[in-house]
């Protein structure tokens, strides 16, 4: 689980920052890019993380 942590955080820290370089550069895509990897951020890597720490500390 920790493997699917760490690669789902990387791909989607990678996708927003690769976003936020599209908007200052004006180019097409930006916005799907960006809810991309805020989507997966919010949607994958803190649940994942949350249980990750839950199961941790158990």
């Amino acid at each position: 689980m920790r493997k699917v942590l760490y690669t789902s955080a990387v791909v989607s820290v990678s996708a927003t920052l690769l976003s936020v370089l599209f908007k200052l550069m004006h180019l097409q895509g930006a916005d799907q890019l960006l809810m991309l990897g805020l989507g997966g951020l919010a949607l994958i890597v803190l649940p994942l993380g949350g249980l990750y720490l839950y199961k941790k500390r158990r």
